[in-house]
């Protein structure tokens, strides 16, 4: 299912979906709703709802998210050079990440390429280049000569910038690219439905799949769907933090290629025990490896579930370098996720 698996990646990887302007990713996410629910439902503020019905007294859902982290264009100066706002509710980007990175602006015309610059050490000299640049000091540059230039290629303020970052395989199954976070989890929730589709309505229960927008402002989309469900369970899928990579202190203990990670709580949300028990004894009964965590600094769309009344789990997909435009995932985590979601959602008959 590897390769399989990838190729899936790589499309939604490709697809742009920033914060606010998911319509891309959700129109592949329609695609594989209508062949395999048979219909989907989206809402105004865009979450797709697929639902494929089951003959078992159980109804689950499975969320994952559409956006991916990005920026915004806020000023055009007159030789056309371009500042950005980043497009989350969290804090500013990391600073160390932006310099060199590629970029791709989202206009009414099309894509248009760029890259972040800054004043590189032949002209910032000794002090400049032994420091990290403010915000202020970085830009983009689509080659643009002026602001009149930057009209016509039909770039305005507030338009989209995501990173412009192909997914590439490494060795031992790791791939590494942009927007793992979270089209991992769309591509766990689709080969799911995929898989489930084939097993006889009888046999199996009736599953909720979830498609949400503006999960990095806050999971506003979720907060929409949540409130219109009566579920027996919701199993959220995004990614987890490893740190098993030099500069990290192991605080997580999480690593590529042991298994999808059940966390136990977050920011936000002490995730519904008995359901992560659950979990666990599945996955130690089809002996498949799980990870533990704790994660700080980090929230999901189950939040919204849980305040309205749902019990939650996460099942996350470990990731290094997360909010950078070189996540990198193991395709056997990917693997290991789709089969023990599956078995969970098996076991209910």
């Amino acid at each position: 299912m590897t390769e399989e698996t990838l190729d899936l990646l790589k499309t939604l990887s490709a697809t742009p979906g920033p914060v606010g302007r998911e319509k891309m990713v959700q129109d592949i996410i329609k695609d594989h709703f209508k062949d395999y629910c048979g219909s989907f439902t989206q809402d105004r503020l865009g979450n797709v709802v697929g639902t494929l019905e089951g003959g078992i007294k159980k109804h689950y859902a499975v969320v994952a998210h559409a956006d991916e982290v990005g920026f915004l264009v806020s000023h055009i100066d007159e030789n056309g050079f371009i500042r950005v706002k980043w497009n989350t509710q969290g804090h500013m980007p990391d600073l160390r990440l932006l310099p060199g990175q590629w970029v791709l602006i989202l206009t009414e015309k099309g894509l248009i390429p760029g890259v972040f610059c800054v004043t590189t050490a032949h002209l910032a000299g000794p002090e400049g280049k032994n420091r990290i640049p403010t915000y202020e000091e970085v830009f983009l540059d689509t080659g643009a000569q002026s602001a009149a230039d930057i009209e016509e290629l039909g770039i305005n303020i507030g338009d989209p910038v995501i990173y412009a970052a192909p997914v590439e395989r490494l060795l031992n199954n790791h791939v590494s690219g942009k927007s793992m976070d979270d089209r991992v989890g769309l591509v766990v929730m689709l080969r799911v439905l995929q898989h489930l589709s084939k097993i006889p309505k009888t046999r199996r229960p009736t599953v909720t799949f979830v498609s949400t927008v503006m999960e990095e402002m806050g999971a506003k989309g979720a907060a929409v769907v949540a409130k219109d469900l009566d579920l027996d369970a919701v199993f959220v899928l995004d990614i987890g933090l490893a740190d098993d990579h030099p500069g990290t202190k192991g605080e997580t203990g999480i690593s590529l290629g042991k298994g999808p990670i059940v966390v136990i709580k977050d920011s936000a949300l002490h995730y519904s025990h008995e359901l992560v028990q659950s979990v666990i004894k599945t996955a130690t009964k089809e002996e498949i490896p799980i990870q533990r965590a704790v994660f700080h600094s980090y929230v999901t769309d189950g939040v919204q579930f849980a305040s309205q009344g749902q019990i939650v789990a996460v099942l996350a997909i470990p990731c290094r370098y997360s909010h950078s435009s070189f996540e990198t995932v193991n395709l056997l985590d990917i693997d290991m996720t789709i089969h023990l979601l599956m078995k969970i959602l098996e076991a209910s008959s």
